[in-house]
């Protein structure tokens, strides 16, 4: 699939599609398989590769539940007394969840930008009334404030960092008077894998301060996002290897990007540290 959807000239189009197949295969079989579903009842693709599409969708859907799921249900069942937020991107990875936490018992709460205002409403309060679980699609990491929850779940991680950030937020902000906990969940040898690697041990996500990684990726290119770097790197590669390539240098960049921050951070706390110096000085010399 990825060398025909991505090197063949006349169908560049379906690269988007071939990109969102990625996000879903890491996500669920339930989200891959709808659109593989779609893509393998459409005429515009030949025979063969209506048929090699079929066989994926049958795999998908002969997996009815997948080690991530099973991972989250690990993590309720390892910290019984906490509520969990969890993010996903896509709504038939939450409808799995949903169902699935829901049939050990949990009381399990879905959030997503298809609700009305009062079922909104109403699914938050039910959370903040004690709900165990709050699956949210990424709509719930805008303008929802939910200290009293203290303990994230990633479970599909965005290409793009600040949604990452934007997901912290909603627990880490004033208020929250406990230590927030994130885990975050990432199927070996993806895309999404490598992105874990960019936060966690490149960028160093966890240890800034909410705002910080603006600033880093501000440094990282002036004209693109980060997940257009990324998917850029994933467009421009003929083959997975050198897309590895090109992920590894979009790795350098941004190791040079936190460098240069924590340049100008040193720089400027310095300076902060030589006009209080200065301060005191002259108030010595007045008084």
């Amino acid at each position: 699939i990825r060398s025909e959807f991505v090197q063949s000239p006349e169908k560049k189009h379906l690269r988007l599609v071939l990109a969102t197949l990625q996000r879903e295969l890491t996500s669920s079989p339930q989200a891959v398989a709808q659109t593989l579903r779609k893509l393998a009842a459409d005429p515009e693709h030949d025979a063969d590769s209506r048929a090699r599409l079929q066989r994926y969708l049958e795999a998908a859907e002969a997996i009815p539940v997948c080690r991530k799921a099973r991972a989250l249900g690990e993590l309720l069942e390892r910290f019984p007394d906490e509520q969990f937020l969890v993010f996903t991107e896509f709504r038939r990875t939450q409808d799995h969840l949903v169902e699935y936490l829901g049939g050990f018992g949990h009381d399990v709460v879905a959030f997503h930008g298809g609700l009305d205002v009062q079922a909104k409403e109403a699914a938050i309060a039910r959370f903040k009334a004690g709900a165990r679980v709050l699956v949210s699609t990424e709509s719930g990491a805008e303008g929802r404030n939910l200290q009293f929850c203290r303990t994230l779940v990633n479970y599909d991680l965005p290409w793009n960092p600040m949604r990452v950030e934007q997901r912290i937020g909603r627990l880490h902000r004033l208020g929250q008077t406990r230590p927030v906990q994130i885990f975050n969940l990432a199927a070996n040898d993806t895309i999404e894998s490598y992105v874990l690697e960019l936060l966690a041990h490149k960028i160093r996500m966890f240890e800034l301060v909410v705002g910080e990684l603006d600033l880093i990726l501000g440094e990282l290119a002036a004209k693109k996002s980060f997940e257009e770097l990324l998917f850029d790197a994933w467009q421009t590669a003929r083959s997975d290897a050198g897309f590895a390539e090109r992920l590894d240098e979009l790795g350098d960049m941004v190791v040079q990007a936190r460098s240069d921050y924590a340049a100008v951070k040193r720089a400027g706390q310095l300076l902060s540290e030589v006009l209080e110096g200065s301060a005191e000085l002259l108030e010595e010399a007045l008084g």
